[in-house]
């Protein structure tokens, strides 16, 4: 038997005149009279059984149960994937935090050492630094290990070539090269 048009505007009147799957109201989609229980599975046109929803979800979902898995997903084990995604994104933040700050600490350290070894003591010298260079460092301090280039900040004072960080970052890429080049040979001298 159909769905008489007074029952029909019952339920879009309870529902608010809104698709009960995805919230798009009328007049943008046209809205129908949807049984939660199939007929094919014994529903009823009792109001109980009946809600509003779009023609294009209404099409979708079909003679399919509501309580039916249709992407043959189980939504109990999902929802332990998103938390346990969602737990691991969190201790993946924490790690990458804790790396900038040491990223920071290790770069300002160095840069401290260099500005006191070279007799610079105020401390304005000491707390800033020309956006390249302490950019530079920063950047640096993710692949080469802070002591290494301590010993190339030492080694540029000693050479009198203090003026600013380019001869340390001349040898810092060129430390870079080197350790590329030989992780690229392998430990006995030969590729791979």
């Amino acid at each position: 038997m159909a769905i008489s048009v007074r029952t029909r505007f019952e339920v879009f009147k309870r529902d608010d005149f809104c698709c009960q799957y995805c919230g798009r109201r009328s007049p943008d989609v046209v809205l129908e009279v949807d049984h939660i229980v199939p007929i094919c599975d014994g529903g009823a046109d009792d109001p109980i059984n009946l809600q509003t929803s779009c023609w294009d979800c209404n099409r979708g979902k079909g003679g399919v149960p509501l309580a039916a898995v249709v992407t043959g997903e189980d939504p109990h084990d999902r929802a332990i994937l998103l938390l346990e995604r969602e737990r691991q994104l969190k201790e993946y933040n924490v790690v990458l935090a804790e790396q900038q700050a040491r990223i920071q600490d290790d770069g300002w350290e160095l840069w401290r050492y260099w500005q006191m070894e070279r007799g610079n003591t105020k401390k304005e010298e000491l707390e800033t630094a020309p956006r390249w260079e302490i950019g530079w460092l920063l950047r640096a301090v993710e692949y080469c290990p802070k002591e290494q280039i301590r010993a190339f900040m030492d080694y540029a004072i000693n050479r009198r070539m203090d003026r600013n960080l380019r001869y340390v970052c001349a040898c810092v890429r060129n430390w870079r090269y080197e350790h590329q080049a030989n992780k690229d040979m392998g430990k006995d001298g030969y590729p791979g």
